[in-house]
C-alpha cells in the first residue's frame, strides 16, 4: 500500500456506525426491540486507539470524509475527545438526534469542516427546544438539515414541522419509515392521502421516492463500480464492507487487521441486482457525483 495515495478529487467517504446504542427508544427505528442483542457488537478500544487507526487511513488515503451514524454518536464514551482530533485532518457529518450539548461542540468544532443531519423524534424531543439548537448552529455557520421519519402516526405532525422549517429557511429531509405498522409494511403501504403528505412535505421527495422504490436497480450485468475503493461501511464491530447494500463484500476489519486497506482500483459488483442508488459505477460519474460532494 506504500505510496498508494488518491488524489484530492477522489475524496474517501466513510459511513460508520460507531455504535449500537441510543438514549431514545423511537417506536420505528430499525433496531426498536433489538438493542440489546445490536449492543454485542459494539467495541469500545479507546480513543487513542482510534486516532492510531485513523492516523493510519490518513497515510494512505489522506484527508476523507467520515459520516457518523449508530445509534446515537454523541453518546460514544469521550466521543468529544475523538471528533475533535479527527476534524484536524478529516470532514465529519453525524447523524444525531442532537441531544447532546451544542453550545460545547460549537467551541469545540470547526464549522467549516462539518456537516449535521439532525433527526427530530417526536415522541422524545420537544421541536421548540430542537430548533433552537439547530438555529444556534448555524447561527455559528454549521451546515445542518432536520431529518424526519415518516411514521404513519407522525404524518399530520410532519407539515407542522415543514412549515416551521420553511419558516426558519431549514432544508427538511423525509425519510420513508421502513418497518410494519397496523399490520401494514411500510413503505409499500403508504396510502395514497400519506403519499400526499409526503409530497407536500418532502423537499427531498424526487430522491426520497427512490428509497421508497427501494433502491435504483443500476442494471444487472456487468458493473465496475468504485465502491470499496472510495467508500467504506464501518459497523460497530469494526468490519467495514464495500458498501451498506445487503450483500456487500466484507473488506476487513479496523481494530483486527494489522495493515487494513481499501480495494486498490475499482471492482465489478458481486451482487446480482444493486439497489444502490448512490453507486459510484466507472463511467456514471456524473450522475454519482452529486452525492458524495
Amino acid at each position: 500500500m506504500e505510496g498508494y495515495k488518491l488524489s484530492p478529487l477522489q475524496k474517501v467517504f466513510w459511513n460508520w456506525d460507531i455504535h449500537y446504542a441510543c438514549n431514545y427508544r423511537c417506536s420505528y427505528c430499525f433496531l426498536a426491540g433489538k438493542w440489546d442483542i445490536a449492543a454485542k457488537e459494539n467495541r469500545y478500544p479507546g480513543v487513542n486507539k482510534w486516532l492510531e487507526i485513523w492516523d493510519s487511513i490518513y497515510d494512505k488515503y489522506g484527508s476523507c470524509h467520515i459520516h457518523f451514524s449508530g445509534g446515537e454518536p454523541f453518546i460514544y464514551p469521550h466521543f468529544f475527545d475523538l471528533i475533535t482530533e479527527l476534524v484536524k485532518r478529516h470532514t465529519l457529518e453525524f447523524s444525531t438526534n442532537l441531544s447532546f450539548d451544542v453550545t460545547s461542540f460549537i467551541e469545540k468544532i470547526d464549522s467549516q469542516k462539518v456537516r449535521i443531519c439532525a433527526s427530530f423524534h417526536p415522541e422524545f424531543s420537544n421541536f421548540n427546544e430542537f430548533l433552537n439548537k439547530v438555529n444556534l448552529l448555524r447561527k455559528y455557520n454549521f451546515s445542518v438539515l432536520i431529518a424526519y421519519v415518516a411514521y404513519p402516526p407522525y404524518l399530520e405532525r410532519m407539515k407542522k414541522v415543514k412549515a416551521e422549517c420553511d419558516r426558519s429557511g431549514i432544508r427538511l429531509s423525509v425519510q420513508p419509515f421502513r418497518g410494519i405498522f397496523n399490520n401494514r409494511k411500510y413503505p409499500d403501504s403508504y396510502t395514497e392521502y400519506e403519499m400526499n403528505i409526503l409530497r407536500d412535505c418532502g423537499q427531498n421527495f424526487h430522491s426520497n421516492k427512490k428509497m421508497l422504490d427501494r433502491g435504483v436497480n443500476v442494471g444487472n450485468g456487468v458493473r465496475l463500480c468504485r465502491m470499496g475503493e472510495r467508500y467504506g461501511k464501518i459497523y460497530a464491530s469494526a468490519d467495514v464492507y464495500r458498501c451498506c447494500t445487503t450483500g456487500a463484500k466484507r473488506i476487513g476489519n479496523l481494530l483486527d487487521d494489522d495493515n487494513f486497506q481499501l480495494l486498490r482500483e475499482p471492482a465489478i459488483c458481486e451482487l446480482d441486482s444493486c439497489l444502490c442508488w448512490k453507486a459510484m459505477i466507472v463511467g456514471k460519474e456524473k450522475e454519482y457525483l452529486i452525492h458524495w460532494s
